[in-house]
Formats: structure tokens, sequence, C-alpha cells
């Protein structure tokens, strides 16, 4: 009779066991740093330390959801006229852990900049019950687009986070298919920081695949991700086409234009020197930025080429 009662309670054990199991399986996944996370199961209060998540929340028609972001999102929110008059504003690269806590969000999502004090800091933000998702800046457009699946994923936005990947897919594959048919390749470079500290990038980033898309060619394409340069590395590629992202400067287009030592560059001669606004963040709106980059490259080939927008 002894036997047998233990028995029973092992198999109630075993069945407990597997039903909190299937109660928190459904929750659990990996954030896009590979960490396990579970989800509440209502989210209603978003916190966002990630200018390009905040990008891609607003796109999934959840800004109003997020009651926390950081000094870039609150811009972003800006200007696209959401208000942001009960959005508490963190420091993106110094956020108050402690702040964080007490406003309890259901999830925050943070990226490899936003390490709060340190890691115990994120670890005691995590024992509070805060859902906290990892999610680097993403270098290349196929890493874009599975950011935007997992954040659809984790806001139960499954069918809006695949709607945007299509668009943006569409939008590619338009000029794509010019871009395949170009046969002048002009040589590019792409000016993430100005002068003295020269920053631009090599393969394995989004900015690359889109010059590559159009049917140009990155003057680094021998180098790998982001890269300090040299005036040297510049003058000595020639390139025919100057961009420029860099927008803590006035004018950064003239600042390259007046560059003594840069005017034998074919870029200057031609005054093909362009600003690129749209290319900083990795998310879906780097479909503008592509579009831009296309017709300035080849006003030619791409002059009849238009967005497709749902």
């Amino acid at each position: 009779m002894k036997e047998i009662k233990i028995i029973l309670l092992i198999i109630f054990n075993i069945f407990l066991l597997s039903c909190n199991t299937s109660n928190t399986s459904d929750n659990t996944l990996k954030d896009r740093a590979g960490n396990s996370i579970i989800l509440p199961d209502n989210i209603d209060r978003l916190a966002s330390l990630s200018p390009a998540v905040t990008d891609i929340i607003i796109a999934l028609g959840l800004s109003d959801k997020i009651i926390a972001a950081d000094t870039t999102s609150k811009e972003i929110l800006q200007t696209n006229n959401i208000d942001i008059s009960n959005i508490l504003v963190f420091d993106m690269l110094n956020p108050d852990s402690e702040k964080m806590i007490a406003i309890k969000p259901d999830v925050l999502f943070v990226n490899t900049f936003s390490v709060f004090s340190g890691k115990n800091s994120l670890d005691s933000i995590n024992a509070c019950g805060i859902c906290t998702a990892v999610i680097p800046n993403s270098d290349t457009i196929k890493s874009i687009e599975d950011d935007i699946y997992f954040i659809g994923n984790v806001l139960n936005k499954n069918d809006e986070a695949s709607n945007i990947v299509n668009m943006m897919e569409l939008n590619i594959e338009k000029i794509k298919s010019i871009g395949s048919t170009i046969t002048n390749s002009k040589k590019v470079y792409f000016e993430i920081s100005s002068l003295p500290n020269l920053y631009s990038f090599g393969t394995n980033v989004y900015l690359d695949d889109m010059i590559n898309i159009i049917g140009a060619e990155n003057i680094f394409k021998d180098r790998n991700s982001w890269i300090a340069v040299s005036e040297e590395n510049v003058l000595f590629a020639n390139p025919d086409i100057i961009f420029t992202s860099v927008d803590y400067i006035n004018n950064p287009k003239e600042e390259i234009l007046c560059r003594q030592s840069w005017q034998n560059i074919n870029a200057l001669k031609n005054k093909d020197v362009y600003y690129i606004a749209s290319s900083s963040l990795p998310t879906h709106n780097i479909i503008y930025a592509l579009f831009d980059m296309a017709k300035y490259i080849y006003p030619n080939e791409y002059k009849d080429v238009q967005i497709i927008r749902n």
C-alpha cells in the first residue's frame, strides 16, 4: 500500500511539473542576443531604450503603450507626432535602474549600449519581474528583418511584422531588378563620422548591402564591418559618389565639398556629394535611404522608380 502511494505521489509530481512547463513554454523565447526571456501574459506597458526598437514599435501601431524611452527615441516619437507628455525619458547610455524598476514596464527593450550600471543592475531589473529583451543593433538587412519579426512576436503583432518585412522586400526587389542590369559600377564612399576621425564600413553592414543592391560598389568592399579610415584611403580610392549621414555638424555636405585636399576626387569635381538622412537606424525605414541613394548614384536609371507603400 505504501509503495502505491509513493508511485501515485511521483506521478502527481510529474503531472504538476508538466503543467508548469506547458504554462511557461508558450511565453518563453530567446531574445536577439540569445538570452532566454519569459514574456508576461499581458503586455500593456513598454519601455524602449533602443531608438531602432522604438521605430519598429511605432510601425507596429503600439506607440501608445510606450511609458519610457531614451532621448533619441523621444525625438523619433516627436517626429511622428506622438504625444510624449506621459513618457519618462532615460539616458540610453546610463539609465537609472531604480527608476526603471519603479515604473514597472511589462517589457523593457534594450540594445547593447543600454547596460545600466553593469550586469548586476540589469539582473536586479529582471529579479523584479520585468522582462528585459536585448536587441543588439543589427548590421545586415536580414538581421533587421529578423528584429522586426522578433518584436512582432513579443508584442503579439506577427501579421503586422510580416507586412512590414514584406513591404521592405518588395521595395528592395524593385531596386535590385534595376541594379542587377547596371554595368557601369560607380564607386561609393559613405561617411559615418567626419574629420578628423573618419568612419565608414566594409562588408557585412546593411549600408554595404544597399550599395550592392543599387548596382554600385563600396570603395571599402575589401574591409569588414564598421571601420576607421584615413583621408589617404579615400583619396586613393577616388570615389565617384560620396554620401554622408553625419548629423552633428552644420551642413556636412558643404564641409566635404570644401575640403581642399579632396578637390581632385571625382565626387567633388562633379559635386556628387549627398546627405542621407534616413540611414542611421537599422529598421524598415532604410528603404527611404535606399531609394535616395539609388537616385543620386544613377539618376537616369532610377528616375521613375517610386517607393511601394501600404
